[in-house]
């Protein structure tokens, strides 16, 4: 069957007679064309195949002559648009999928990231969707230099990037900056100046010319090893390297209240789900989740992912609240101090707390603390000087 008869439809029909080959001579000469006719030697019933706007004609003449006729089949595309036809939500289902078919290809749907080791993945994935590498972009505008140049625009960290597409996934493969290093002596010269006031108690020079000594009180600022030295011909000019320790006062004051509310005893936990879909997101509970002091709130989020760890952009959010009760709390004294002598020691580069004292006072609900430290710490710090070219 070619194509012609199959989109204009055929039937295979069954015809019984007591003389089959004079049937087939007189439908033949009714104007009717006969295809594939089939027979056995001494039956009475014969087949074959007719369009199928000549089926109507070759059953009123099987009724003039008394022939059994019987459709058995209908072929063709035609009689199977016709029953597509009678079933319009498989028709529907169908065209989509065709849609589907040809519009899929043409878009990213997937981002996957490669060639970052110190850059983390889910940052170039949302500088991607800044520069317009969302989910559904077409694949022609991700592949082009724009895209490439404001994504490296975007991270400066990144040397180069180039974007492949494979099906629905565009490939971004990343090539990260290299820091180099800069030699010390091709990095100018530098002096070490103190950092706060204080009285030299050990000097240690191994680059440089010192101009203090020890026993010498110093202000912030000051010079301590200049990166100048002066021999005698010429003056030396380098970066000035060693440790400088002196003996400092510091201080430090609060005010705060003299009880407060916290929480004490956990009474309810109870979770909540949202999906973000792109931008939006969508809450499965009431409320705006903005809590109070009574409740802190635990927040996770989960990617969506496909067999063989396609990420969609799709997150599940669940969030954790636990509510508690709250109590008037009293200011822990020795707490304060800890913390004080804490802070101060974290403040320094180097050094120890030698002797404190430290008062506290309470009126009015504040509790006013105040502490004094004597220290010795290292107060040298690199200055980098600024050098001038003379003209040439």
């Amino acid at each position: 069957m070619d194509l012609w008869k199959s989109a204009n439809g055929m039937a295979r029909v069954q015809l019984i007679c007591a003389d089959p080959a004079a049937a087939i001579s007189q439908i033949i000469a009714a104007g009717i064309a006969v295809y594939g006719a089939d027979r056995e030697d001494g039956d009475i019933i014969v087949r074959f195949s007719v369009r199928r706007q000549d089926v109507k004609k070759l059953r009123a003449l099987a009724d003039r002559r008394g022939y059994e006729l019987t459709v058995s089949r209908k072929l063709g595309i035609y009689w199977i648009g016709k029953r597509l036809l009678r079933r319009p939500v498989l028709v529907i289902g169908i065209a989509v999928f065709l849609l589907l078919a040809l519009y899929l290809p043409t878009r990213v749907f997937f981002i996957q990231i490669e060639g970052n080791t110190s850059i983390p993945t889910r940052l170039i994935l949302e500088k991607c969707q800044q520069c317009g590498i969302t989910f559904g972009v077409s694949r022609q505008e991700v592949r082009s230099e724009k895209m490439k140049n404001a994504l490296l625009q975007a991270i400066p960290e990144l040397q180069w990037a180039g974007i492949n597409t494979s099906g629905c996934t565009a490939v971004i493969t990343v090539r990260e900056r290299t820091a180099q290093q800069v030699p010390e002596e091709n990095c100018g010269v530098s002096s070490i100046v103190a950092t706060r006031d204080g009285v030299i108690t050990e000097i240690t020079t191994t680059r440089g010319n010192a101009l203090c000594k020890v026993g010498q009180a110093v202000k912030e600022g000051e010079v301590l090893i200049s990166g100048y030295t002066d021999c005698g011909i010429a003056i030396q000019a380098t970066r000035a390297k060693g440790e400088v320790y002196a003996a400092t006062n510091r201080s430090i004051s609060a005010v705060l209240p003299l009880k407060w509310q916290a929480q004490t005893v956990k009474t309810a936990t109870e979770k909540k789900y949202s999906v973000i879909i792109g931008k939006k997101r969508i809450n499965f509970y009431k409320g705006s989740g903005i809590l109070g002091n009574t409740c802190d709130k635990m927040y996770e989020e989960s990617y969506v992912t496909l067999p063989g760890g396609f990420q969609l952009p799709i997150i599940i959010v669940t969030e954790t609240w636990v509510s508690y009760e709250q109590a008037d709390v009293m200011l822990p004294e020795p707490a304060l101090s800890d913390f004080a002598r804490r802070s101060i020691q974290e403040q320094m580069v180097a050094g120890k707390i030698l002797s404190r004292l430290e008062q506290g006072t309470a009126d009015d609900e504040l509790y006013r603390f105040r502490g004094n430290y004597a220290c010795t710490e290292m107060i040298g710090q690199v200055r980098s000087e600024e050098t001038i070219k003379p003209y040439e």
